[in-house]
């Protein structure tokens, strides 16, 4: 499944319709997702990680617009709220959590 999904987005990446049909459908959803999350929480930014953005920067670009318009309307303090792409894609939670680890380990002399 892996592999399928790998070429799905790359089949999107480069303008296959039908994929980005998929992917204009994740992006949506996302945009519904972060509409809770700006009513729940107030952040002050939104993060978009995970192998869906390990793309082209165009791809990115438009896969941000797509979140955006699957968001509600939003107050007028949050129209603008900014949605970064998170680096280092799908490793980017393994590599928070291992940089953590190491800074506990460290404080606590183990390291």
């Amino acid at each position: 499944m892996h592999a399928a999904a790998k070429m799905v987005r790359h089949m999107a990446d480069n303008g296959d319709p039908l994929s980005r049909d998929v992917f204009r459908l994740q992006a949506h959803a996302l945009g519904l997702f972060f509409d809770e999350m700006i009513n729940t929480f107030d952040p002050d930014a939104l993060i978009v990680g995970g192998g869906a953005i390990e793309t082209s920067k165009p791809f990115q670009e438009w896969f941000l617009s797509e979140i955006r318009k699957g968001m509600p309307e939003q107050r007028e303090e949050q129209v603008n709220i900014p949605i970064y792409i998170m680096p280092n894609g799908d490793t980017a939670g393994a590599r928070g959590a291992a940089i953590e680890a190491l800074n506990v380990a460290r404080r606590n002399g183990l390291a």
